[in-house]
């Protein structure tokens, strides 16, 4: 992976919707797949380096509550090791939920994911993102999400 401090960024505008996603140079917007429900946009960096933006109604909840929501269905679909935290998202108040994607036979982590919750009126948009190796693409996980902006 690049030198993050020196990479190049570029702006992908999620007009309809209010959003800007800043991705490294390099990385392409994909289309929205409709069977995900209310995905917005896709992008990717090439193998192992993908990312999904969703608007949800907030249903007047705050982020942590939508990432409570998002959790039960994420445990419904059998994901595991749920962890939350505090953070700014989209230059709000909001919630980074990890969890565990796909794990081994015996119970070894493969797969970690990432969604951060951010609120903006009847809205909520949420940033997903995971890798096959946690350690090495965390780092770029956390500048993507950092850059994640809210317009109006």
């Amino acid at each position: 992976m690049s030198d993050l401090s020196t990479a190049t960024w570029q702006a992908i505008p999620i007009v309809p919707y209010g959003a800007v996603l800043h991705v490294p140079a390099g990385w392409e917007a994909l289309p929205p797949v409709p069977a995900n429900g209310p995905e917005i946009l896709r992008a990717t960096g090439g193998p192992g380096k993908n990312l999904i933006v969703f608007k949800v109604p907030a249903k007047a909840m705050t982020a942590a509550q939508v990432a409570d929501t998002a959790q039960e269905k994420l445990q419904a679909h059998g994901y595991d090791g749920f962890t939350r935290t505090d953070v700014r998202f989209g230059g709000q108040p909001g919630t980074a939920l990890d969890f565990v994607t796909h794990r081994t036979r015996d119970g070894a982590v493969i797969y970690q994911s990432r969604q951060y919750f951010a609120v903006r009126g009847n809205a909520a948009f949420v940033l997903g993102m995971g890798s096959a190796k946690w350690e090495e693409h965390v780092a770029l996980i956390e500048q993507i999400a950092d850059r994640f902006e809210l317009t109006e």
